[in-house]
């Protein structure tokens, strides 16, 4: 094959594979679209690390994903509000806590369930939630225990 050739294929490919990856980057990973399902709303205090489009997961499976951040500014508080698939049924007592997956991977919303007889509804609110945990704030937790013993050590020796 000739360079001439060469160059022709190349151009095509391109023309190609350009438009795809446009496509794909603008219109995203399309496993992880939702678009029915019902609303939840949850009250934090410090909602660090999460973003609209993170997991709400449930048992380990995605059940749903944040659609909405919003500050109230009366209460002082950030607002997720959360699309969940049809068909999950969660206890009126159910826990929505923000974790982390590892210690430098992304946060994302964990349900946990209670045992509450009656269920959450299209646009309630959950009752009971935990803030993100400021990974700063542990390991300064750590660090400072670490010295106050090492301190401790050295004056007792």
């Amino acid at each position: 094959m000739d360079r001439e050739t060469q160059h022709i294929w190349i151009g095509a490919a391109v023309f190609v594979i350009v438009p795809v990856l446009l496509a794909v980057f603008f219109t995203g990973d399309v496993r992880t679209k939702q678009t029915q399902g019902f609303e939840l709303t949850a009250y934090y205090n410090r909602v660090n690390g999460i973003s609209v489009g993170a997991k709400v997961l449930l048992a380990g499976i995605q059940v749903g994903q944040v659609t909405q951040q919003k500050f109230d500014a009366e209460g002082q508080q950030a607002i997720l509000t959360f699309l969940i698939q049809e068909g999950i049924k969660l206890p009126n007592d159910t826990v929505a806590m923000i974790v982390s997956d590892g210690l430098m991977g992304g946060k994302f919303i964990k349900l946990d369930p209670g045992g509450d007889m009656d269920t959450l509804q299209p646009g309630d609110v959950f009752t009971y939630v935990q803030d993100a945990v400021l990974v700063e704030s542990v390991l300064e937790k750590i660090v400072l225990r670490a010295e106050a013993k090492r301190l401790k050590k050295s004056a007792n020796q």
